[in-house]
C-alpha cells in the first residue's frame, strides 16, 4: 500500500474494506487475488453480478463503433422503449450521466413552480452532494420530516404545502440501513400530495429494478409524478434516469444547460441489464437467495443467542446487532456499532464482505448461487462460535 501514500481517501478506507483488483460474479478480489463473497454490491449496482458476460459483450459491441461523446445516440431511444415496457406509467424519460445528476434535474424541474422547499423523510437516502442537493441551494431549503408516524408525516406535508416544491420519498429508507416504509404510508403520502397539489417523486436510486421489475410503483401500488433511477440500471456503469408520469408527458429539463447525454457504453450496459431482468427467473433467484441468507443468519443468531435483526426487502437487506427490532431511525441508532464492526471484521477474515458501517445497506445479486450463500452462512457460524468462546466468563 506504499503507493497509497498520495491518496488519503484510499489510505483511510483500506482498513475497512479490501482494495479491489477485480470483481467477477458475486466476488471481489484483493491485490493478493484473494476472493471475497461480496454483499456491498457496488451500492446496489451489481444486481446481475460483477462482470456479467452479457453486459460486457454489449459494452464491447458499442466500443467497436467508437465513443461519440457529446452527440445523441440511437441507444437513447432503444433504452427509453425498453424502460417503458418495465414502467408503463412513464410518459417521458430524461437520461443523465449519473443518478445524482438525475436527481438534481428533477429538483430543478420542481422548482419551476416558484416554491422553495424540498420535503423528504429523515430515513431516506440523502439527496446528494453538490448543486441543489445540499441542505440548501440559494433560496432552496431541504426539510426532513423526522418521523415514521404516517399521521405526522401527512400533517407536516399538508402544513408545508404553500412553500413545498416537491416531496421526495425513498420507499426503502436506506440512510439507516434498511427501514422500508409500509405500503399504506406511501399511499397516504401520495394522497396528501394530490390533495395539496404538490408533486411526489420516488427516489429509486437504490430500489429501482432491484426490488421489482416495475419498481416501487409496482410493490407499493402508488404511481408518482416522477421517479429517479440509477444504480442497478447501469449494472455498474454510471447512468441516471428520470421517468415522468404520462400525465406530465412532454416536460422539458429545467436547468440552464441542456442535459448531457449519458455515455453510449452506459446506455448499452443498461439495455443489457434490462434484458436480463425481463426474465422472471432472475427475480425469483434474487428472492430465493436473499431469503436463504436472511433466514440462515437469523437461525444462527438464535442458536448462539446473539441479538441480530435482519431487515430485508427483496435482494436488499441490513443487519443490526444488539437490538430486537428496527423500525425507525431511533431504533437503528440504538444498534451496537462496536458489535457490528466486530462481526463485519470477523466475516472479512472469513472471506465475506458486509457494509463496514452500522447503517450500511447490503445487496444480493443474481450471480450469488446457493453455494455462495452456504459458504457465507458457514462463515457466520465460525465467527459466532468464536465470539461465543471469547465471550465466555
Amino acid at each position: 500500500m506504499g503507493r497509497a501514500s498520495l491518496l488519503p481517501v484510499l489510505r483511510a478506507g483500506a482498513a475497512d474494506t479490501v482494495v479491489a483488483r477485480k470483481a467477477i460474479g458475486p466476488k471481489v478480489y484483493d491485490l493478493d487475488n484473494i476472493g471475497y463473497i461480496d454483499y456491498l454490491g457496488g451500492g446496489g449496482s451489481s444486481v446481475v453480478g460483477f462482470a456479467n458476460q452479457f453486459v460486457l459483450d454489449a459494452v464491447k459491441k458499442v466500443l467497436d463503433f467508437g465513443v461519440p461523446v457529446g452527440f445523441h445516440v440511437p441507444q437513447e431511444a432503444d433504452l427509453a422503449e425498453t424502460l417503458t415496457r418495465f414502467l408503463p406509467w412513464v410518459g417521458t424519460w430524461w437520461f443523465c450521466r449519473n443518478q445524482d445528476e438525475a436527481m438534481r434535474e428533477v429538483l430543478m424541474w420542481a422548482r419551476r413552480s416558484g416554491k422553495t422547499e424540498i420535503v423528504t423523510l429523515e430515513g431516506g437516502a440523502r439527496l446528494g452532494a453538490g448543486g441543489c442537493l445540499g441542505s440548501s441551494c440559494g433560496d432552496t431549503a431541504v426539510c426532513e420530516i423526522a418521523s415514521w408516524n404516517v399521521d405526522r408525516i401527512v400533517g407536516e406535508i399538508r402544513e408545508r404545502a404553500a412553500t413545498t416544491a416537491v416531496v421526495v420519498v425513498e420507499p426503502l429508507m436506506t440512510r439507516f440501513g434498511l427501514i422500508p416504509l409500509e405500503g399504506e404510508t406511501v399511499r397516504a403520502i401520495a394522497e396528501v400530495c394530490r390533495e395539496v397539489a404538490v408533486p411526489l417523486v420516488f427516489d429509486e436510486r437504490v430500489s429501482g429494478f432491484r426490488v421489482a421489475r416495475g419498481g416501487a410503483a409496482a410493490w407499493t401500488g402508488v404511481t408518482p409524478d416522477a421517479a429517479v433511477y440509477g444504480s442497478a440500471l447501469g449494472g455498474g456503469f454510471p447512468i441516471g434516469a428520470v421517468g415522468f408520469n404520462a400525465d406530465r408527458a412532454g416536460v422539458e429539463p429545467g436547468g440552464d444547460e441542456a442535459l448531457a447525454t449519458p455515455h453510449s457504453v452506459s446506455l448499452a450496459a443498461a439495455e443489457a441489464v434490462l434484458s436480463i431482468l425481463k426474465n422472471d427467473t432472475t427475480y425469483d433467484r434474487l428472492e430465493e437467495r436473499s431469503a436463504q441468507l436472511a433466514d440462515g443468519i437469523l437461525n444462527l443468531a438464535d442458536r448462539f443467542q446473539r441479538p441480530i435483526v435482519v431487515n430485508r426487502v427483496g435482494s436488499v437487506f441490513a443487519l443490526y446487532v444488539g437490538v430486537a427490532k428496527v423500525g425507525s431511525a431511533t431504533a437503528a441508532r440504538r444498534a451496537d456499532s462496536d458489535a457490528y464492526r466486530r462481526l463485519v471484521s470477523g466475516l472479512r477474515e472469513e472471506g465475506v464482505l458486509l457494509p463496514p458501517a452500522r447503517s450500511g445497506t447490503g445487496f444480493v445479486s443474481s450471480a450469488h448461487g446457493a453455494k455462495d450463500i452456504e459458504q457465507t452462512l458457514a462463515a457466520f457460524e465460525r465467527v459466532l462460535l468464536r465470539f461465543h468462546k471469547e465471550d465466555l466468563p
